[in-house]
């Protein structure tokens, strides 16, 4: 078994926090592959490098993410191996915090309730509204262990605005979604 040491867990905090499905907004995946790659070739996986930029995950997510991953690894066929693996893994999280303003007119037209407009018009007060937003990225590369050249890409993007209720379900469903064009021209299961 894989032991973590402090930068690991660091990693794959943020990574619970990219894949976090608990909020209205929908995940939204891109992958992208090397079109000479032979995944055919390609038997066994092992965790090359886990980073991060950003807020940390429990210990507990943090093994959620390694076994989704490895789960999703081992049904498209792979074996982890640890000393002479063909591809490695390396899972990136970013999360960004950005603030949204928005801006309302209230228009007064001299009357109420009226569909024309009489009397003096003038221009309301203008409330400003500023909303905090987190928006989360997991890459998970994978790598030719022989050439150290990436053969495959998988990024899921999505706007994180709440925990996760169900962790247990969620992420390996969030890194489901992630691998489902991997290994890219695969017969479909």
């Amino acid at each position: 078994m894989m032991k973590m040491n402090a930068t690991t867990k660091i990693i794959l905090l943020l990574l619970l926090n990219c894949i976090v499905f608990a909020c209205s907004s929908p995940l939204k995946v891109i992958t992208d592959y090397d079109t000479k790659a032979d995944f055919s070739r390609f038997n066994t996986f092992s965790f090359y490098q886990l980073t991060d930029k950003g807020p940390g995950l429990s210990e507990l997510n943090q093994q959620r993410i390694i076994n989704a991953i490895r789960d999703e690894l081992t049904k498209k066929g792979l074996k982890e191996d640890l000393n002479n693996p063909d591809l490695l893994v390396n899972a990136t999280a970013i999360v960004t915090e950005k603030k949204q303003v928005t801006s309302t007119n209230y228009y007064n037209y001299g009357g109420y309730y009226r569909p024309y407009r009489w009397g003096p018009t003038y221009i309301g007060p203008t409330v400003y509204n500023v909303s905090e937003l987190r928006e989360g990225s997991l890459v998970i590369d994978i790598i030719d262990a022989s050439s150290n050249h990436l053969v495959w890409q998988g990024t899921g993007n999505k706007e994180i605005d709440t925990g996760l209720k169900e962790p247990e379900t969620e992420i390996p469903s969030a890194i489901a979604k992630i691998f489902t064009e991997f290994p890219p021209n695969s017969d479909k299961k």
